[in-house]
């Protein structure tokens, strides 16, 4: 019975001791300031100079700017630059007019929140200088680009959250010089947030998921091939306040699944491709961590580990920010926590990079709370 008790013992310690190392996969994070006096909500990486080094731009709602933070290439990054935008809300890295060099689309509120689509053009030093504008007219959040009429020209796809008027996805061509031209706008209840574009119905053309704010749903928009969209189909995600997308082949069979981040229910949602740009039911794994409250703002996915399979990283402006292992079949393990630090500073939006040049994915958060990006280095 000892034997019993003891061999018991050992495996509870072996679960804690995988779990707590599996949580300490990164090291302690090194904060880079932003805009002063700001409520950062999304940060993006890029190369924006010619160096090959993984740069991060962070838009500093509800402030005036943007904030470029350029890498080293050895996990640091330099002090910000800075270019004015009116409230800077949504943002988004893309070649607008075919130089090499990555541009910047950005969603200005204004603050008033009748919307402008705006392109900054990428001078390939980390400075901008804008291009064409969209009028959006309406709250808008979100954005994604992608060549949607296979034109060569990228274009811009933006959730429109609505609030006093209806939600919808506006999506602007590009004409190939940074200048936005015919706008498509299509219907779409339930407070559009998140918007992610990817071929999820194996045409070779670009589709939209959009994660609905208000009905707790991903809606799906496929693409017809000459950059309209069908009508959408609702997915199921759970309930509650769905507020990030994003697409990804979990199971390597060249087909593209979605994973969705559930604020209201402290869940990562999996909906998995059945075939043809169709869905199953959706799979939650909670985000929630003993201590923390609720809350589950964004996701990415990557190979944190290198074994091969895609894992999901989630961010969490009220407690812990939580990593969720791939089992390769497009099912995770339990949420373990990123970083103890990583906590209670509103990390809100985050993305994924290679900073430190070692072909291991790294982490940068947004902390809402304080106008600050946490860089979190991988040590696999």
């Amino acid at each position: 019975m000892r034997c019993v008790s003891w061999l018991l013992f050992l495996l509870a310690l072996l679960v804690v001791s995988d779990t707590g190392a599996a949580g300490q996969q990164f090291r302690k994070p090194v904060y880079y300031g932003t805009g002063k006096d700001t409520n950062p909500n999304q940060v993006i990486s890029a190369e924006f100079t010619s160096s090959g080094y993984v740069d991060l731009a962070v838009a500093d709602y509800p402030g005036n700017t943007v904030s470029i933070l350029l890498g080293n290439g050895d996990g640091t990054f330099q002090k910000p630059l800075r270019f004015l935008v009116s409230s800077p809300i949504g943002i988004a890295a893309g070649d607008m007019n075919g130089d090499g060099k990555p541009d910047l689309v950005v969603i200005e509120s204004g603050g008033t929140g009748n919307s402008v689509l705006a392109v900054f053009l990428g001078n390939g030093d980390g400075t901008f200088r804008k291009a064409g504008t969209g009028q959006l007219g309406v709250y808008s959040a979100n954005l994604t680009v992608a060549d949607f009429n296979g034109d060569g020209h990228l274009d811009v796809a933006v959730a429109n959250r609505g609030f006093d008027k209806p939600g919808s996805v506006m999506v602007f061509f590009g004409d190939g010089k940074g200048n936005l031209k015919d706008r498509a706008t299509y219907k779409a209840a339930g407070g559009p947030w998140g918007i992610a574009a990817g071929d999820l119905n194996g045409d070779h053309h670009p589709d939209l998921a959009v994660a609905l704010d208000l009905n707790g749903s991903v809606a799906v928009f496929l693409n017809d091939g000459t950059g309209k969209f069908l009508r959408p189909v609702t997915y199921n995600a759970g309930g509650g306040e769905v507020v990030d997308v994003k697409i990804g082949d979990l199971r390597h069979d060249g087909r593209n699944d979605l994973v969705v981040a559930n604020a209201s229910l402290s869940a990562i949602g999996v909906l998995l491709n059945t075939g043809n740009g169709a869905f199953a039911a959706v799979k939650l794994y909670p985000t929630s961590l003993p201590g923390d409250s609720t809350g589950a703002d964004g996701v990415v996915i990557a190979d944190f580990n290198l074994d091969g399979k895609l894992d999901l990283a989630a961010s969490n402006q009220d407690g812990n920010s939580a990593l969720f292992y791939g089992k390769g079949d497009g099912t995770f393990k339990a949420a373990v926590p990123i970083h103890d630090e990583i906590k209670f500073d509103g990390a809100f939006g985050l993305t994924v990079g290679d900073f430190n040049h070692d072909q291991a994915p790294d982490l940068a958060f947004v902390m809402y709370f304080k106008p600050k990006v946490a860089i979190m280095i991988n040590t696999q």
